[in-house]
């Protein structure tokens, strides 16, 4: 029918950076999806910046269409709340017919309202999903010590999936959730399927094929720190001389940059998948 509502599908990994996709030059980015879709269907940007670094601002701001300031979303700490009058794009979609899935992360709306008015599943996984190990600190376990140079990296390297297929994660867990929503689709509705990963965010890991499949050698060059601070902001200087990665060899940045390149192919068959609707 002419009116027909199109369904919509809103894919967010979060933390992806902008130029590790192969359709834009990258030589060592393995993103075929992507790449495909923004040949054949889709505009990509090879100029475009967040509307804040922290992620709760940057998600009101795309559910909104406002700057994160036009009502004082500037931190983690300031959400959406739809009884001040703040518009939210899942709720206007829902008041408008659609049958609206969310899957993944929040970080936008406040969680003890709960989240009826946005959608009609907010889905959580039907078994048991793998976290990474803690320390007796309640610290991811693969941090070490604060005084070591591993802890401020956030680097943890493989997974192990042991002897299953993949590492049933979160993210793997909402994936699946997502294409058996898209297989089984009200018949009488627009579907809206609103798919927020965690992926590629720290800690720095993923399981094979994706931990080996990056060709280190490939990645493009490491923006190096400069030889001084003295024209930088002081909190430049301050996290260079606290973190401790001063100390890195090339060799250790390669690892965890191709670990996360290697994240990024994760989502993007991910999205590959979910596009196609089949598990």
């Amino acid at each position: 029918m002419a009116d027909r509502k199109p369904h919509i599908l809103i894919f967010n990994p979060d933390q992806w950076r902008g130029d590790v996709m192969g359709h834009l030059g990258n030589p060592a980015a393995r993103t075929p999806n992507l790449d495909d879709f923004a040949r054949t269907e889709s505009v990509s940007f090879s100029r475009a910046f967040c509307q804040n670094p922290v992620c709760t601002p940057s998600r009101c701001s795309f559910m909104t269409g406002w700057y994160p300031h036009v009502r004082g979303h500037r931190t983690m700490h300031h959400m959406l709340h739809i009884d001040h009058g703040e518009p939210m794009l899942l709720k206007t979609l829902k008041d408008h017919g659609y049958f609206v899935w969310w899957g993944g992360k929040n970080d936008v709306v406040p969680a003890q309202n709960g989240f009826t008015d946005f959608c009609d599943v907010k889905y959580e996984p039907p078994r048991p999903v793998v976290r990474h190990e803690k320390d007796s600190s309640g610290r991811g376990a693969w941090r070490g010590e604060p005084e070591g140079d591993n802890f401020y990296s956030f680097y943890a390297g493989k997974l192990d999936k042991g002897d299953q297929e993949i590492y049933y994660d979160h993210d793997w867990a909402m994936v699946e959730g997502a294409i058996a929503q898209i297989q089984n689709a009200p018949v009488d509705q627009p579907l809206c399927i609103y798919l927020a990963l965690g992926y590629p965010h720290p800690p720095y890991a993923v399981e094979e094929p994706y931990f080996s499949a990056i060709d280190p050698s490939k990645l493009p060059p490491r923006v190096p720190a400069p030889s001084s601070w003295d024209q930088k902001p002081s909190m430049l200087r301050g996290l260079s001389d606290r973190q401790g990665l001063s100390r890195w060899s090339e060799d250790r940045w390669r690892q965890l940059r191709a670990t996360y390149y290697g994240m990024c192919m994760r989502v993007d068959e991910q999205y590959g998948m979910v596009l196609d609707g089949r598990g």
